[in-house]
């Protein structure tokens, strides 16, 4: 707004000069014809012209110095500079010669003060134009930090979703390969077990068919061996019982013939005959006492045929080994069988009814004694019940607590009801255990 009114009244002072000019320049009245013409003297005209004219070779010479110092002082605004210099010279060229000292000093203030304006102006330009440059690089700096602030979270999560991929993907392999090298090891770990188990079952079906050879061929040898004895013994005891018999015939004739040395001499000739049979039955006791007792079997009579019963089953006791009185649900610290031992001790780890059963506990202590039934002892390849020989089964695992056993024609349900009972086709038995 400043500028502005400078300008106008710039204008106004160049114009009034102007106006003045031209009042003062006015033609002088012409000569008369009655004046004679004189040396003609200076007049106010020419000293105005010629003050005119110096003024203006001045105000030219001022005006061109003015016109450089504002050009080479005020080139950041050029274009307003030469819109005042056209105006500043508009002026001068109207202004009177008079005032034409006023109008360059009014211009010379004009030129300052327009230099002035021009500089303030210029550096208010340059103060707007920096804060205007400041702001907008600010602008453009916020922005292009809210786009790299941007740019980078959105590369953080597409980094993030990468990475998150990725060890989804890692995970899966992992899991998968963790699966692959379980199943292998589980199929190996399998392969061995069943491997394992088959070693073990052939290891103990080897067992108990050579315990159930070395028992029946040690049954074979004890019942040879007791049968021996009682033969032995019979004989013996036949022996002895002919020659007491065959003695006591003997005194019993040489009774009857001293009897006979006391008869009649009538009756002397039969004695001959009395003494020779005498002999002849104690011969005939003789020889029968020295007969083996199986050729006298025949004649035997029943009372000695209780009593050779009776002989076998005493000697048949005796070859018995003795039980003893173990305490509840325990086996018998001695006369226990091969597979009885085996299958007391058996892994129950994959077949949990192995070992030995009896009705109650107390009946643990008759398993492989005289007397004992009812019993059960199952190892891995036989089952025996009883006294009876084992018989070679392959057992298996039972399934949902139940196992099926065939014997020959005959099934055989185990169920486990727990770790030391069972039921054998419905009835309950219980586990034995070794002392």
């Amino acid at each position: 707004m400043r500028r502005i009114r400078l300008l106008a009244l710039s204008v106004a002072v160049s114009l009034g000069l102007l106006l003045a000019g031209c009042d003062n320049n006015s033609p002088p009245p012409p000569a008369t014809s009655s004046t004679t013409p004189a040396p003609a003297a200076p007049t106010d005209a020419d000293k105005a012209a010629a003050e005119q004219k110096a003024a203006e070779e001045k105000a030219a010479t001022d005006k061109a110095a003015a016109d450089s110092a504002a050009a080479a002082k005020a080139a950041e605004a050029a274009a307003k500079a030469a819109e005042e210099k056209k105006a500043a010279e508009a002026a001068a060229a109207a202004k009177a010669a008079e005032d034409k000292k006023a109008a360059e000093a009014a211009a010379a203030a004009k030129a300052a003060e327009d230099k002035k304006a021009a500089e303030a102006a210029a550096a208010a330009k340059a103060a707007e134009d920096k804060k205007a440059a400041e702001a907008a690089a600010a602008a453009k700096a916020a922005e292009e930090k809210k786009a790299a602030e941007a740019a980078a979270a959105a590369k953080a999560a597409e980094d993030k979703k990468a990475a998150e991929a990725a060890a989804a993907a890692k995970a899966a392999e992992d899991k998968k390969a963790a699966e692959a090298a379980a199943a292998a090891k589980a199929a190996e770990e399998k392969k061995a077990a069943e491997a394992a188990a088959a070693a073990k079952a052939a290891e103990e079906k080897k067992a108990a068919e050579a315990a159930a050879a070395a028992k029946a061929a040690e049954e074979k040898k004890a019942a040879e061996a007791a049968a021996a004895a009682k033969a032995a013994e019979e004989k013996k005891a036949a022996e002895a019982a002919a020659a007491a018999k065959a003695v006591e015939e003997q005194k019993a004739a040489e009774a009857a013939v001293a009897a006979a040395g006391t008869a009649a001499p009538a009756a002397t000739a039969g004695v001959g005959t009395a003494a020779a049979k005498g002999a002849a039955d104690a011969a005939a006791a003789v020889a029968k006492a020295e007969t083996p007792a199986t050729v006298s079997a025949p004649a035997t009579t029943s009372a000695e045929t209780k009593g050779a019963a009776d002989a076998a089953a005493a000697v048949a006791a005796a070859n018995q080994p003795m039980m003893t009185t173990p305490a509840m649900g325990t086996l018998p610290a001695e006369g226990l069988k091969p597979d009885t031992r085996i299958a007391a001790s058996a892994d129950r780890s994959q077949i949990g009814y192995l070992g030995v059963w009896a009705p109650d506990h107390a009946a643990c202590g008759t398993v492989d004694q005289a007397g004992g039934t009812n019993y059960l002892v199952i190892t891995s390849v036989s089952l025996r019940q009883g006294a009876e020989l084992p018989n070679i089964i392959n057992m298996v695992p039972a399934v949902d607590g139940k196992a099926t056993v065939k014997v020959g024609d005959r099934s055989i349900v185990i169920a486990q009801l727990g770790p030391d009972s069972i039921t054998v086709d419905g009835k309950s038995m219980v586990r034995c255990t070794t002392p």
